[in-house]
């Protein structure tokens, strides 16, 4: 309809045009809010996320004091003498730690694995490092790798894996290995399969984790079952069953049987989850790239692969060197091996 003019005063809209517009008015003013409700609830995760992550106690490493080498595999030749990376690539250092723990191996890392994160294949890879391996620590000689992070904490710890392994770390996470018990409780368990003889090695460590004030009652019967956190905790713990590669391996195995649980939690619970793993954990990682790590996951989807070290092709042998007992074998094979399956996805 068109509007009128009279006498140059103001045009004039009918009623039917003016209730028109006050519809449409009220649908842009309702959308509106809308918006600003979700931006406001986006802002209000994000910010929660952030204050989650910020609960896990930041340690900067100095870089320069961390043996960083270029592993075979991880750049391509460009030609004109320049290279660049094979993958979007990060290796970081796990280490499990028990601080409460009473025993002389406190303060060790009693888990020292790597997760490797490969955007470019979509992948994630965990590689464990028998803990009683014969390796070179810088000041303190030839040593068993589990002792480095009790000499040095997580730096000279990355430092032995990047030197003995010629691997290119820069950042760490850290554990209490103590809150694994906790952890796995809040997540209803874990499905492991025990062995006789682990469940009664299991059964031996029952009175310390409890003296520990970790609940945990004994294991009535071996196979596949469901343990408590406790329970989890002694079987990891295992290093009288087998070798130290059997002990790696239950480690992984109540890893995977823990990332399970998780994926099958109700997801009002993982709030709590994330606050009890953070609060207990010491990292290189920053704030803005633990999420930037997290985001990916959480949409990507990776793919997931695990692998230990040393294996069959390394020659690997116990062996006392004095009067300590080591795992001995040979590190340029297992170098090899190690940087096949990250950079090449060899599976040893």
């Amino acid at each position: 309809m068109a509007l009128h003019h009279d006498g140059g005063k103001p045009a004039r809209v009918s009623k039917k045009e003016q209730k028109k517009w006050s519809v449409k008015k009220k649908i842009i003013v309702i959308l509106c809010i809308i918006l600003a409700v979700l931006l406001a609830l986006a802002g209000g995760i994000y910010l929660y996320i952030r204050s989650l992550l910020g609960s896990a106690e930041y340690v900067e490493l100095d870089t320069s004091q961390l043996g960083i080498t270029t592993p075979s595999g991880s750049v391509e030749d460009i030609g004109e003498g320049q290279v660049e990376p094979a993958a979007d690539i990060t290796n970081i250092a796990l280490f499990g730690v028990d601080t409460r723990d009473v025993s002389s191996d406190s303060g060790r890392s009693d888990a020292l694995m790597i997760l490797s994160v490969n955007r470019t294949d979509n992948q994630i890879k965990l590689i464990s490092i028998a803990r009683d391996s014969y390796v070179a620590v810088d000041g303190y000689g030839m040593d068993k790798i589990t002792h480095a992070y009790a000499y040095g904490g997580p730096e000279l710890a990355i430092r032995t894996i990047n030197q003995n392994f010629n691997m290119d770390i820069q950042e760490f996470v850290t554990v209490n290995f103590a809150q694994l018990a906790n952890i796995i409780d809040y997540v209803g368990g874990v499905y492991v399969n025990v062995d006789e003889d682990e469940r009664q090695v299991l059964n031996d460590y029952i009175p310390e984790l409890q003296s520990l004030g970790i609940s945990a009652e004994p294991v009535e019967q071996a196979g596949y079952q469901l343990l408590t956190g406790g329970q989890a905790v002694a079987y990891s713990r295992d290093r009288y069953t087998g070798s130290d590669m059997d002990r790696t391996e239950r480690q992984r195995e109540v890893l995977n049987s823990l990332f399970d649980s998780v994926s099958q939690m109700d997801l009002t619970k993982l709030p709590g989850l994330a606050s009890m793993v953070l609060s207990q954990c010491t990292t290189s990682l920053s704030v803005d790239e633990m999420l930037d790590l997290g985001t990916w996951a959480a949409t990507s989807g990776p793919s997931f692969g695990q692998s230990a070290l040393p294996n069959g092709e390394c020659n690997a042998r116990g062996q006392y060197i004095g009067t300590r007992w080591y795992y001995v074998y040979d590190l340029n094979t297992a170098t090899e091996i190690l940087h096949d399956y990250i950079y090449q996805d060899i599976n040893p």
